[in-house]
């Protein structure tokens, strides 16, 4: 028996909580911003006992499924129960040792290691130089994705996150040096998920990716925020020094994958 979809906000929140840390990008997405453009599926009766989500963005549909060590077997289970309802292709983050749960239905390739990174002492972003630094507006768009295309053409921008109103950066006259944003932001889960940091190639090693970020971590903290995180990949060294200086540390290893189906008739996402 296939398990049915949740919509419980509540019920979901419940799991999630249970480790906000890991879950981050999960929690933030229950915000009515992100959760028209999510699908959940879960097991267990009164409570949950393990708990997955694709999230459709302009960039196509992530799978996300993180289990906590030693809680691996009911996710195994889970995402093997609902292979023939996840799209013919996606994007997936997923736990250490669970890619092989949807082995048997898709092709997977790009098996990419990551970390997970929380921020943990505030010390160093409450001391960072923010000189310089501006919100960007919806209205640099244009410029925004133009910037990201030379910076950093691997990225994965959602104009729409433009709209949080959490996008910082530092210009040059009408061009962008460096700019960090989120990827999910809930004042009331109280959860960020940093994204789309980047720096101009011309500009780098001058502290700039470190200055955006400390800013923007600034703001999140005056919001309320009481859990900032990011991805990462863990071969970015240059990336990971900036980052727990300014006091992040990991939390979690995961991986980065593409999946599309190896069989015609992939059943479509209810």
């Amino acid at each position: 028996m296939q398990p049915a979809p949740e919509s419980d906000v509540a019920r979901l929140a419940a799991y999630l909580q249970r480790n906000r840390e890991l879950h981050l990008y999960e929690l933030g997405d229950l915000d009515d911003f992100f959760f028209p453009h999510t699908r959940w599926w879960g097991s267990g009766a009164a409570e949950l006992e393990a708990l997955c989500l694709v999230y459709e963005g302009s960039f196509g549909a992530t799978l996300l499924a993180f289990a906590e060590p030693g809680a691996e077997a009911p996710m195994r289970s889970l995402l093997r129960a609902i292979e023939g309802r996840l799209p013919a292709r996606f994007h997936a983050h997923l736990s250490n040792g669970l890619a092989r749960s949807v082995s048997r239905r898709f092709e997977l390739t790009s098996r990419t290691p990551a970390l997970k990174l929380a921020l943990r002492d505030t010390g160093g972003v409450a001391a960072a130089d923010t000189t310089g630094v501006v919100a960007v507006d919806p209205k640099d768009l244009d410029g925004v994705e133009a910037f990201y295309r030379d910076a950093y053409p691997a990225n994965w921008f959602d104009p729409r996150m433009l709209e949080t109103g959490r996008y910082v950066g530092v210009r040059d006259g009408n061009r962008w040096l460096a700019i960090a944003g989120v990827h999910v932001y809930s004042r009331e889960y109280r959860v960020a998920a940093l994204g789309n940091i980047a720096t101009a190639r011309d500009a780098r090693g001058r502290g700039l990716g470190a200055k955006v970020t400390a800013a923007l971590c600034q703001t999140l903290l005056r919001d309320g925020v009481v859990v900032i995180g990011l991805n990462v990949m863990r071969d970015n060294e240059a990336a990971l020094r900036c980052y727990r200086k300014l006091g992040f540390e990991t939390i979690a290893e995961y991986e980065e994958l593409e999946a599309q189906t190896s069989r015609s008739g992939a059943a479509p996402l209810s």
